[in-house]
C-alpha cells in the first residue's frame, strides 16, 4: 500500500482486494491527507487474522506520528515495524520487489518511491541437459547457484528488462526526478493544478501542474502515466487532462477503482 488517506479503506473494500496479505505500507510524507487512514487500515488488517509482521516506511518522524495514530487502534495480532528513510536508500520488499526513495521538493520531508521487479534471464533447458544437469537442480541454476561445476552463465541467456512502477506526489518538478522515474512501466504522479498560470504557485507550495506532470512523463520516457492529487479548486478534470496530454498524449486521470495489469515485455 502506498500512502493511506482517510478514504483508503472505503475504496479498498469496493476493490475486492483482501486486507490480510498487506505486509508493507509506504508513505510519501506525513501530511494528514496521506496518513489519516492508517488507524482504519491497521484495524482492518488486524481483523483479517493476519499474524505476520507489517512494516511502515516513511520519512523522518514516521515513528512518532504512527505511534500517535496507533494509540487509537488498540492491540493487533501482528508485530508493527516502522522504518524511517531520508532518501537515497534501497530496501528489499516481499515478492522480490526492490524499493528506492528520492527526497523531493515539498514543504515537509517527502519521498518519491520507485519499485523495481527484476526478471530472471531466460533459462535454456537444452543447454542444461547437454551439460548433464538434472532437472531437479535447474531451479538452483536459475537462482544463480552453481551446480556440479556448471555455472548459471552457461545455461542462462542475457539480462532481461523487469518491471518498474514510480510514485511521485507532493513535489515540485526538478531535474533529478526525471532520472529517478525514468523508464517506468507506470508513473503515478501528482497534478495539483490544471492551469499553466498556477505554475509559480505550484512551485512555491511544492507541487506540479498537469502540464509539468505530462512533461515529466515525456522526458522520463515512461510507458504509462496516471494523474492524481488534484487541488479542490480544480473543477474541470477534462481541462486538467488536456493540459497533461499536450506533453504526454496517453495521460490518464486517476479515479477510484482504476486498475491495470503490468506484464513483462520480451
Amino acid at each position: 500500500l502506498w500512502d493511506c488517506g482517510e478514504g483508503t479503506q472505503v475504496s479498498w473494500r469496493s476493490s475486492g482486494w483482501a486486507f490480510r496479505p498487506t505486509s508493507v505500507i509506504l508513505l510519501s510524507h506525513l501530511h494528514a491527507d496521506h496518513i489519516a487512514g492508517l488507524p482504519g487500515i491497521l484495524f482492518q488488517i488486524a481483523h483479517s487474522d493476519r499474524t505476520e509482521p507489517v512494516t511502515i516506511y516513511g520519512p523522518p518522524r514516521t515513528h512518532e506520528v504512527v505511534s500517535h495514530l496507533f494509540s487509537i487502534v488498540g492491540r493487533v495480532p501482528f508485530e508493527l515495524g516502522v522504518g524511517e528513510l531520508c532518501g537515497g536508500e534501497e530496501i528489499d520488499l516481499p515478492g522480490g520487489l526492490r524499493a528506492s526513495v528520492l527526497p523531493v521538493q515539498h514543504r515537509s520531508p517527502c519521498l518519491a518511491w520507485r519499485l523495481d521487479l527484476p526478471r530472471a534471464p531466460r533459462f535454456d533447458p537444452e543447454r542444461a541437459r547437454a551439460l548433464g544437469v538434472p532437472v531437479a537442480a535447474w531451479s538452483r541454476l536459475q537462482a544463480g547457484e552453481s551446480v556440479n561445476g556448471v555455472e548459471p552463465s552457461q545455461v542462462l541467456g542475457p539480462p532481461r528488462r523487469g518491471l518498474r512502477v514510480s510514485l511521485a506526489t507532493d513535489t515540485a518538478l526538478f531535474d533529478d526526478l526525471v532520472g529517478f522515474v525514468a523508464d517506468s512501466d507506470l508513473l503515478v504522479c501528482e497534478a495539483m493544478y490544471a492551469r499553466d498560470e498556477d505554475a509559480d504557485r505550484a512551485h512555491e507550495r511544492g507541487h506540479m501542474t498537469a502540464r509539468q506532470a505530462g512533461r515529466l512523463a515525456r522526458d522520463a520516457r515512461v510507458r504509462s502515466l496516471w494523474l492524481t492529487h488534484f487541488s479542490p479548486a480544480v473543477e474541470d478534470l477534462a481541462e486538467l487532462a488536456a493540459s497533461a496530454r499536450s506533453e504526454y498524449p496517453d495521460a490518464v486521470v486517476g479515479a477510484p477503482g482504476l486498475a491495470t495489469t503490468l506484464r513483462f515485455v520480451d
